[in-house]
């Protein structure tokens, strides 16, 4: 991690290739995040609503809690490395100005918030579950927008 101290990245080839491949990897990271969570809860409302609270009409039984616990445990590891390792990157290749921090920020802040909201919707009900759904979905744009930002800056320029 160096090349985030020093002008090393520019000038290195291999160096920006590999940070573009890693860059590349938590790209499809976080494609693939959003396909699992879609298949084992649900990213339409009425299904991650039935899978999270059951369903009486056709006795389908609510997650269980540790169930629940181990995905946000998991999901809060993984966004927080994964959201880290891009805004370091990040960091480094925009130019400076003003606004540089706003989709970091607003990144992390939707990520803790959907966790949050995810749990909270166990007990609460349906408006955390679709705020579960709309900040997951937000996060997830906001780092595959820097994933792509970051593979331009270093292909292209």
């Amino acid at each position: 991690m160096k090349f985030l101290v020093t002008k090393e990245l520019w000038y290195n080839p291999l160096l920006k290739w590999l940070v573009v491949l890693l860059v590349v990897i938590l790209s499809f990271f976080l494609l693939s995040d959003m396909l699992l969570h879609h298949y084992q809860i649900g990213l339409e409302f009425s299904k991650a609503i039935e899978t999270i609270m059951g369903n009486e009409e056709e006795f389908t039984d609510p997650i269980l809690f540790d169930a629940l616990l181990e995905r946000v445990h998991i999901d809060i590891f993984t966004s927080t490395v994964t959201l880290m390792l891009l805004a370091i990157i990040y960091v480094r290749v925009a130019p400076q100005s003003r606004i540089k921090s706003l989709p970091i920020h607003l990144s992390f802040v939707t990520a803790i918030l959907s966790h949050v909201a995810l749990m909270g919707g166990f007990y609460a009900g349906e408006f955390l579950i679709q705020l579960w759904i709309v900040l997951f979905v937000i996060w997830h744009i906001i780092a595959l927008g820097l994933s792509l930002y970051i593979i331009g800056r270093l292909v292209f320029k």
